[in-house]
């Protein structure tokens, strides 16, 4: 049983790229609707503002001429920044899950392959890993170790240290 993490930590990475996308997408659009009314609304302030104001003017006067045409850039401005703030919808949320989803279980194989190896390695060098995993590393030495993957391989060795570690 070959362990080999590379294609769960690429699809790890592909989801991973994934919903930043997503994300970056979502962003992009949400600050081109700001833009774009931000835009707007300093265009029309400047468009209407005027030739409202003038019309206005001749009407009601130059200082009630003033507010109706600031109430109604604000009014415009306000339903803009109102359509920007908007919630993402049903299907925006729902892809954004999908792909939370796909990197929850790629990092989960990725743990699942990375204690399979440590259990193999662990096997493999008589407990010694696990032995210094639990002692933090200070009891067990680099020669332990070594002497370990030795006995796994050599059948003669593995014999002499079973007998020491079951003492």
């Amino acid at each position: 049983m070959a362990l080999d993490p590379v294609p769960h930590i690429r699809k790890l990475a592909e989801a991973e790229l994934y919903r930043a996308e997503l994300e970056t997408r979502r962003l992009a659009k949400r600050l081109s609707y700001v833009g774009v009314g931000v835009f707007v609304g300093l265009l029309a302030f400047t468009m209407l503002a005027l030739s409202g104001f003038l019309a206005l003017a001749e009407i009601y006067g130059y200082p009630l001429a003033a507010l109706i045409t600031g109430v109604v850039l604000a009014v415009i401005t306000g339903i803009l920044l109102i359509i920007a703030s908007r919630e993402p919808n049903r299907a925006d949320k729902l892809e954004v899950e999908l792909a939370q989803r796909a990197i929850a279980e790629a990092r989960l194989e990725l743990r699942r392959d990375y204690d399979q190896a440590e259990r193999a390695l662990n096997d493999m060098t008589f407990g010694l890993v696990g032995l210094m995993k639990n002692a933090g590393g200070s009891n067990v030495s680099l020669f332990a170790i070594l002497l370990g993957i030795a006995a796994a391989f050599i059948p003669s060795l593995r014999k002499i240290l079973a007998s020491f570690i079951r003492k």
